[in-house]
């Protein structure tokens, strides 16, 4: 039975309860910020919430009866990384950062629309869930990273507004742009292995025809710099799956860089050799999130930084 209030799951705004699966899985702590429409509708879709205890967590009693509270139950680092990112994988939930200056405490938001030189995005948040202020003309500082390049601009809040959810209209001013990568990675989260001494379990979370970047669990042992090994993936590629083994190399530490989930920890690892196959099949999957990620943002800033494509 799904007891869900769904109307109190708002895109851009704190989850106001925890929501489990029937199996009683935590899908998302109260408290979080919904950040896509994805990831309402896999709340709405497969969750249950509890305000104070999840109904499989009840027990049986009477009337007049202590309400006994059922402790969470503890998912696996990887598992809700996992989740997450593969929830937020969609074209529209682009990372922007905004800040009221360089030097200032930058905020992340959601790309929301594009519209000529303006943009929509989530209006940024507190740790603690509360709006940041942001005032009608006021100029902020933005980051973001799009496929190959770093881009620094300024945008002027033109307007602020409050329903469906907390968002801003932003008019984008001088833009600067960096180009970082060669070729481009694409976002994805892909349940991996990597076999050293032993299997470790990992997390793609980007993935390019030369390397990739992952995940694993910070309590596991370490990966030094230089370390080989094997990585096995499942990709799924035109409604078929295929199997991959290749010979990597860890390339840095990047640390639990997510500030979402200080329990993980990410590698950069670069592929040794990859066989024709084996590369026409990451070509073709990483052409395929590329794709899926090249929208009117990227154009937009492309143009108004005066680099061309």
């Amino acid at each position: 039975m799904n007891s869900l209030d769904e109307d109190r799951i708002v895109v851009g705004k704190p989850l106001p309860f925890s929501i489990f699966t029937a199996e009683g899985k935590l899908l998302l702590a109260q408290g979080r910020v919904v950040d896509s429409e994805r990831t309402r509708a896999m709340l709405i879709r497969t969750g249950r919430h509890s305000d104070v205890t999840s109904a499989a967590g009840k027990k049986n009693r009477g009337a007049g009866a202590r309400q006994e509270e059922a402790p969470p139950v503890e998912e696996h680092p990887l598992d809700v990384l996992h989740r997450e990112y593969d929830a937020s994988s969609d074209s529209q939930n682009v990372s922007i950062t905004v800040a009221k200056s360089e030097n200032d405490k930058a905020y992340p938001v959601q790309l929301m629309g594009v519209h000529g030189q303006s943009i929509i995005v989530t209006a940024p948040l507190h740790a603690d869930g509360s709006l940041v202020p942001v005032l009608t003309g006021q100029t902020l500082a933005c980051r973001t990273f799009q496929l190959t390049s770093a881009f620094r601009f300024t945008a002027v809040a033109m307007k602020a507004a409050f329903e469906p959810f907390p968002h801003l209209y932003l008019q984008i001013k001088k833009v600067e742009r960096h180009q970082i990568r060669s070729a481009p990675r694409a976002r994805v989260s892909v349940r991996a292995e990597l076999q050293t001494s032993e299997a470790l379990p990992c997390v793609l979370c980007d993935l390019s025809t030369g390397g990739a970047r992952i995940a694993v669990d910070i309590a596991t042992f370490a990966l030094e710099k230089g370390k080989k090994a094997q990585l096995r993936a499942t990709l799924e590629l035109l409604q078929s799956k295929f199997h991959l083994e290749l010979p990597v190399t860890v390339l840095n530490s990047l640390g639990p860089t997510d500030s979402r989930h200080p329990n993980v920890t990410f590698y950069g690892v670069k592929f040794d050799t990859v066989s024709e196959r084996d590369g026409l099949i990451l070509y073709g999957y990483v052409g395929e999130h590329v794709l899926s990620e090249l929208h009117g943002l990227w154009q937009m800033l492309v143009a108004a930084s005066g680099t061309g494509t």
